[in-house]
């Protein structure tokens, strides 16, 4: 009688463990199920201004993407119980909007692309995880050995390894370095694959040697693999934009990457909060690895990088220092906007959207940039943020990658372009003499 009774009140409590289980699941995995979209479009100072008041904490309300100007919208994801706080909002400011009820329930499940990828193989074309990632340039570095080059970065801070992609037609030439890099936010799932794109056309398109010529390619393209994995393990995870390192104080994670860079650290637009979900800066410039490696990269080819492209989204925006204020410009702007523009028309004439070109503290300042780092602290001559993609906010669907990332790719075609203009005049076979200083103000 007694084993009997321990069987049955252990199958309740197997039970009721499994149904809580379950509703611990489903409750993570439907977090943003309920959540309502809201893109607030101002149209004066004194709205954009109203709108900071939405970053106050005790509201449950996300900042998915600030307005740039007038007319462009401020998206906030909004939970069931803030809705009638920023109903009342809209209100009181006059504000245009609108809005997508469910948000949460557009987003993909992630499980399906290892098991498609195993049955129809590796395409550039989807958002694939870090390690396919990884496997796909150790691959291409094995098949096409006199263009790429691997060098090993180290370990992100949950251990991943992480590799540079070096693309080159002579990798004793010495020439002009483009830098680019992606993923330091980890829902920004288009920014990893534009790059995956970018390492793929220039190795496999035989018109693309063109772009090698006198020009080498370094490319990371996740710079933060332990958030970007993480933002693939459930729907529940899917807008994470932090690294995962583990404040030693509070039972908090992560660190804006993108506030983390040692120029400006901390003066402007970032939280101070260790568990802020977006803009904390970390208790130190560079206390994250993975913005280390990209310091790292950056001054150890400090004399031969001439541009750096850091990849975003979303917004289609194409912006340059200062990040960390918008009060003044550096004497340089009109050299890196007329450069921008140049991208933008040749992205449009490809059929894709312009992008907004401006500098990034024009539009919101925001301190620790990578951007700011490469221009003010390496002496990168040109520096961007590229914010790729309009509509659909971080969750761009799959099946439009094949239409956007080409047209992008003439973008960094008329990138490569500009840059063996000005820096790489005369060529020795493939190897480019680089002009002194004196020679590329002239040419500039």
């Amino acid at each position: 009688m007694c084993l009997k009774s321990l069987k049955i009140t252990n199958w309740i409590v197997f039970y009721f463990g499994l149904v809580g289980l379950f509703w611990q699941v489903e409750c993570v995995d439907n977090k943003y199920d309920n959540y309502t979209l809201i893109k607030l479009y101002p149209n004066g100072i004194q709205q954009i201004e109203a709108l900071k008041y939405l970053e106050v904490p005790e509201h449950e309300v996300e900042i998915l993407k600030k307005s740039r100007s007038f007319n462009d919208s401020t998206d906030i994801l909004v939970s069931p119980n803030d809705i009638p706080f920023v109903k009342q909002f809209i209100k009181d400011e006059s504000l245009i909007y609108e809005l997508k009820r469910n948000y949460g329930r557009m987003f993909e499940s992630v499980e399906r692309t290892p098991k498609r990828r195993i049955l129809r193989g590796f395409s550039i074309y989807e958002y694939h995880s870090f390690s396919a990632i990884q496997e796909y340039i150790d691959n291409l570095a094995k098949r096409q050995s006199d263009l790429v080059k691997l060098q090993n970065l180290g370990t992100s801070y949950q251990g991943r390894r992480m590799k540079l992609v070096k693309i080159s037609s002579d990798h004793s030439a010495q020439n002009p370095i483009i830098f680019v890099d992606a993923g330091i936010h980890a829902r920004e799932w288009v920014a990893p694959a534009m790059a995956l794109y970018l390492i793929h056309r220039l190795v496999n398109d035989p018109d693309a040697r063109k772009e090698l010529d006198g020009v080498d390619w370094y490319i990371l393209p996740v710079v933060n693999p332990d958030g970007y994995e993480y933002t693939r393990t459930s729907r529940a995870n899917r807008l994470w934009r932090k690294t995962r390192s583990k404040n030693s104080q509070f039972e908090c994670f992560g660190v804006d990457g993108n506030r983390n860079y040692g120029f400006k650290w901390a003066v402007s637009g970032v939280s101070t909060n260790p568990c802020d979900k977006e803009t904390y800066a970390g208790p130190k410039p560079f206390s994250e690895v993975e913005t280390q490696m990209v310091r790292n990269i950056m001054m150890e080819n400090s004399k031969r990088m001439k541009l750096y492209v850091s990849l975003h989204s979303y917004g289609q925006y194409l912006v340059y220092p200062w990040g960390y204020t918008g009060d003044f410009l550096p004497k340089e702007w009109k050299r890196l906007d007329t450069m921008a523009r140049i991208v933008s028309d040749a992205v449009q004439k490809a059929g894709g959207q312009p992008f907004k070109v401006l500098s990034a503290g024009k539009w919101y300042a925001a301190a620790g940039g990578s951007d700011d780092f490469a221009f003010g602290a390496v002496g990168v001559p040109y520096s961007y943020t590229m914010e790729l993609t309009n509509g659909f906010e971080f969750i761009y669907p799959e099946r439009l990658l094949r239409v956007v990332l080409p047209q992008y790719y003439e973008g960094f075609r008329a990138f490569a372009t500009q840059i063996k203009k000005e820096f790489c005049s005369k060529y020795i076979g493939h190897r480019c003499k680089n002009n002194s200083p004196e020679e590329s103000e002239t040419n500039s």
